[in-house]
């Protein structure tokens, strides 16, 4: 079941919202505990006993990191026990993660070697079956365990709470990656549902179904037709269907998470935001501080600081220091930090090496970035280049474009090499007459080309209002009653009569749900 179809949004969700609803308070947090491990059962059936394994070794290696703390003894010895106790549920939980998603790709890619090289092992590939939401709800476990460590949070008592953060239907499938001390509670209070919480929550739903099913399930069929037969095609129709994925996944991403935030806010738990204009950005790293927010912020403080800090890490700096001064030395953290986080990131994706290059491509960029930020600084001054002018944001734009489509282009090919080729494709086979009399032979035709386009323009419209922190649905809750039901009922047959589905349309399954 996915959230934008409508056996969830217009039958599961209002039925979990009715039963939770005439529960008495103290009971709802059963209400929200079963129709999370029905929805998940409902996807993947037997699987859901990774999840259960993961909530109870999750509890216990809570409580146990506390008694660690409370055993006596030096604080050394203190930090020792716990980062023991600490690591054996990581290395649990990762391990589980790692055989499921992992296992066959290390071991395919193992056997090639050994082929390259005349062994003469060959790896014979396991069908493991991967539980819908592992590579989300593992982070989740991670950064309990080791807020839980860090004495950021107490340890949980009551294991239910641990159950329902772990996996809370809105967010099982495609996150956002919340922390314990951010969702537990309020998934716990079993609150009164109010009906300004159903009112907002399904007015953001209905604006994540238009981005979803009007705009990105609407240039799908394009992104399928060109990334497929690339080799036939213009590179002018190269770019352009890399760019209808880049429009896409946006859609479709935060789309979903428009719907899954609109499904908190019914219950009254506010998840973090995912999303935050991200092609309002300056550069490729503020791009990644506004895209997929919550996975770049688990990185950043379970990945990036530890590596940063870490007394090997911080030896070398040292001796680099001493040998090539403070200029060289003070990017050996960043570097190590950045290259386990993008690392990370690009493997979190899956088990694929087009995902392994999307996340070194990046690696390379926001290094760059850092490493150049002061020369360019210095250089604009000395040219007296205004970095807040017209002309300079507009070739800012430009710049994180190419940056953001290339990256795409990549993370959406079938391998490294076709990414390769689709791009030598668009250097030396360009023609854009060739876009021109082919656009509507992709699989959308003029009609679909033209509400996609009007659905991004709406979109643009809302994303700058937001950039100017404009709150859209408060300043309509403002205007006088008739003109808020036009408009609220205007959008909703929008995605009825507009939305890419029905006769003549393929169903097309969420991306980031596969991660």
């Amino acid at each position: 079941m996915s959230y934008h179809l409508l056996a969830y949004f217009a039958i599961f969700l209002p039925v979990v919202i009715l039963i939770y609803q005439i529960t008495p308070q103290k009971f709802r947090w059963m209400i929200l505990l079963a129709a999370d491990y029905v929805f998940f059962w409902m996807i993947s059936g037997k699987l859901i006993l990774y999840l259960l394994f993961a909530t109870i070794m999750t509890h216990y290696i809570g409580l146990w990191l506390e008694t660690a703390a409370q055993a006596g003894g030096s604080a050394k010895q203190v930090t020792k026990r716990k980062r023991k106790v600490l690591a054996f549920g990581i290395l649990v939980n990762l391990t589980i993660l790692i055989i499921l998603k992992y296992f066959n790709f290390f071991g395919e890619n193992l056997s090639a070697l050994s082929n390259m090289l005349s062994l003469g092992w060959e790896y014979k590939k396991i069908d493991f079956m991967v539980p819908i939401g592992i590579s989300y709800y593992t982070l989740q476990t991670i950064s309990y365990m080791t807020d839980v460590y860090r004495g950021t949070i107490p340890a949980e008592k009551n294991i239910v709470k641990i159950a329902l953060y772990l996996s809370f239907f809105p967010q099982i499938m495609e996150g956002p990656i919340s922390r314990f001390s951010e969702t537990a509670e309020a998934l716990w209070s079993g609150k009164r549902i109010e009906f300004e919480n159903i009112k907002f929550g399904y007015q953001r739903i209905v604006y994540g179904l238009l981005k979803k099913i009007v705009i990105a399930d609407r240039v799908a069929p394009v992104v399928i037709e060109v990334f497929k037969h690339y080799d036939t095609y213009d590179g002018s129709i190269v770019l352009f269907g890399a760019v209808c994925f880049t429009i896409q996944l946006y859609m479709e991403f935060s789309g979903c998470m428009d719907i899954i935030m609109g499904s908190g806010q019914i219950f009254g738990v506010t998840l973090p935001e995912n999303f935050r204009q991200p092609f309002f950005a300056k550069d490729a790293s503020d791009f990644w501080h506004r895209w997929h927010i919550t996975l770049g912020t688990w990185f950043k403080d379970y990945i990036f600081y530890p590596v940063s800090l870490a007394k090997p890490v911080k030896n070398f700096a040292k001796k680099v220091k001493n040998r090539f001064g403070r200029g060289v030395s003070k990017f050996v953290a960043p570097f190590a930090a950045l290259f386990c986080v993008w690392s990370c990131n690009g493997l979190w994706h899956g088990p694929h090496w087009t995902y392994i290059f999307y996340g070194m491509y990046y690696f390379a960029l926001i290094f760059l970035e850092n490493i150049l930020e002061e020369p360019v600084t210095k250089l604009t001054a000395k040219l007296k280049i205004n970095r807040e002018g017209k002309g300079y944001r507009i070739f800012r734009l430009i710049k994180l474009l190419v940056i953001v489509n290339l990256g795409e282009m990549f993370f959406r090919a079938e391998t490294v090499g076709t990414g390769f080729a689709m791009l030598g494709r668009i250097l030396t086979n360009f023609h854009i007459t060739e876009l021109g009399d082919h656009i509507y032979s992709l699989g959308m035709d003029y009609y679909d080309a033209a509400v996609a386009l009007i659905g991004i323009l709406i979109v643009l419209v809302v994303d700058i209002l937001h950039e100017k922190n404009i709150q859209i649905r408060k300043a309509i809750s403002g205007w006088a009653l008739p003109a808020r039901w036009v408009f609220w009922y205007a959008a909703i047959f929008i995605v009825i009569i507009f939305g890419a589905y029905g006769a003549g349309y393929t169903v097309v399954d969420m991306i980031y749900a596969g991660y």
